[in-house]
């Protein structure tokens, strides 16, 4: 008789699960370089999902769901890097929980408008540039492992960004540019401007763009003196080209804790700061973090108070 009772429960509950599964929430609509906010309720108490941005067959960002302080038990939050690259129009964004269910929805992406601009390099950055050194590829690699790493347990900064550097002189390069790098010997390569370029003065402070953990601090040959904080799962703020460096790997900082000084080092020009944001693994415009939250709490709210 209980194991009669015990198989009608089980029924039961996988009734329950199957008539109210997981509901998936999208907006309407982002842009080339922006931050897409998903937001997931009526899910299972401790459920897992990965979020994925798709366009045709291919995953242009993907990230682990979390909770924040906007959540109550069963609402998750994810947060999906768009790139400048990414085709407008129509794309899909899915839902995959940790026992295999999928909900999808279609999101529309916005064009933008992005500078062209010729940068030409010394002989000397022009050798840094066009170098097979195999620890180039090799330290890029290590980052992409750094940037693609979304713990859903890591919540430091889920307000806004601030401006990482008071005393700049100009902003010399913009999210996105589409950039050509002229050689010293006249050939030309292609490349696109994966953050903001801030100029400044030598030694000029370098704050934390807002509360996280020390995810990097070193030099690379391309970037040279580098720090990458990570605020939120799967986001993370990085600074190129620093003089110094004031911070060692996990350690906490506080949002305007100085991280640095600016300087010239790896493929530099001039001395400036190079301020990137990546979400999901991918490069996104810094510029509306600075005047919106990283999550867009406006959707989550207004999401919950529908029902």
């Amino acid at each position: 008789m209980m194991k009669k009772i015990f198989f009608i429960f089980l029924f039961m509950a996988a009734a329950v699960v199957a008539v109210f599964p997981f509901v998936l929430h999208v907006p309407a609509e982002s842009v080339q370089g922006g931050v897409i906010t998903v937001l997931i309720e009526d899910a299972l108490p401790g459920e897992a999902f990965e979020f994925e941005l798709v366009q045709g067959d291919d995953v242009h960002s993907r990230t682990n769901a979390f909770q924040t302080d906007v959540s109550v038990e069963d609402l998750f939050v994810g947060l999906l890097g768009v790139p400048s690259t990414l085709r407008p129009g129509a794309c899909r964004v899915s839902a995959v929980s940790a026992d295999g269910e999928v909900h999808s929805s279609v999101i529309r992406i916005v064009q933008k408008t992005f500078i062209s601009e010729d940068i030409p390099l010394s002989r000397s950055m022009s050798s840094l540039r066009q170098s097979d050194d195999i620890r180039k590829a090799e330290q890029w690699r290590n980052l992409l492992v750094i940037l693609k790493t979304a713990d859903s347990e890591h919540v430091f900064e889920d307000g806004g960004l601030d401006l990482p550097v008071k005393d700049y002189l100009r902003t010399s390069s913009f999210y996105g540019d589409r950039r050509r790098f002229v050689y010293d010997d006249g050939t030309t390569a292609r490349s696109i401007h994966n953050g903001i370029d801030y100029s400044a003065e030598p030694g000029t402070p370098i704050y934390a763009a807002g509360r996280g953990r020390i995810a990097f601090s070193g030099e690379r040959i391309i970037s040279g003196h580098t720090v990458v904080i990570e605020h939120l799962p799967g986001v993370y703020s990085l600074y190129y080209h620093m003089n110094s460096r004031t911070v060692d790997e996990n350690e906490m900082i506080e949002a305007g804790g100085l991280i640095g000084t600016v300087g010239a080092t790896g493929l530099a020009t001039g001395a400036h700061l190079h301020w990137e944001v990546r979400v999901g693994g991918v490069a996104v415009d810094p510029e509306p973090l600075m005047t919106g939250d990283i999550i867009d709490k406006d959707f989550i709210l207004s999401n919950i108070e529908e029902q």
